[in-house]
């Protein structure tokens, strides 16, 4: 009997560890927009630049994110520049990340292990160390008892991208900002999300910023 219940106490913790639901993660964003007043703006030919002068153009992650701009600004009907072209437009970009916050949290939850215990009767008293074939053996089982506090510590970061068009005599034409505060690091997932969700806000002016929550795209299998 109690070789079963432990036989089944593994095959269930077994399946509560090999068996789970897939959560697509959601991200918060916000996104604030301004244009030039007075101004026709219009999609036209442009070439993308870094926002930041220090931030180095020539790494593969900064041109994996202009492409993904480009890609962006195509949907809005801008066209790149071709070699030795002037741009009617410049679009200069930056993305970062940043510590805004940091809390340790502390919970506590009830002890549900469970024990089994194995033992001797000798003398009136329990020893699992003495046999005594005249009071023979037996089992004990139970669950454990009180509460076990835990604490963990969570950071939040600031994923940003930021996007600022400028004509050809230096004059900012528009300008998007998009922001989400979460825990992931992961720029490469997050940077294109951000561009993605900047898209309707191009050329446009919101009167406050815009509370949005996007989720990530499923890996095409």
């Amino acid at each position: 009997m109690n070789r079963i219940l432990l036989t089944a106490i593994f095959t269930f913790s077994i399946l509560i560890f090999s068996t789970g639901c897939t959560i697509t993660p959601k991200y918060r964003v916000s996104i604030d927009a301004i244009t030039a007043e007075n101004i026709s703006i219009a999609p036209s030919s442009y070439v993308i630049k870094a926002l930041d002068d220090k931030k180095d153009t020539h790494t593969l992650i900064f041109q994996q994110h202009s492409q993904k701009l480009a890609q962006v600004l195509q949907q809005k009907g801008y066209v790149p520049t071709t070699q030795g072209a002037v741009a009617t437009q410049t679009i200069y970009f930056d993305y970062g990340i940043e510590k805004v916050n940091e809390e340790t949290q502390t919970y506590s939850e009830p002890d549900i292990s469970f024990h089994i215990g194995y033992g001797y009767g000798h003398r009136g008293y329990y020893s699992p160390f003495y046999f005594n074939p005249f009071y023979g053996s037996f089992y004990g089982t139970g669950f454990g008892g009180g509460y076990n506090t835990y604490s963990k510590t969570r950071i939040y970061y600031n994923r940003y991208v930021t996007l600022l068009a400028k004509d050809q005599s230096n004059k900012e034409l528009w300008r998007v900002d998009v922001s989400s505060v979460g825990e992931s690091k992961n720029l490469k997932k997050i940077i294109p999300l951000l561009l993605e969700a900047s898209t309707p806000y191009i050329g446009t002016n919101t009167a406050e910023p815009i509370n949005l929550i996007i989720k990530d795209k499923p890996k095409k299998k």
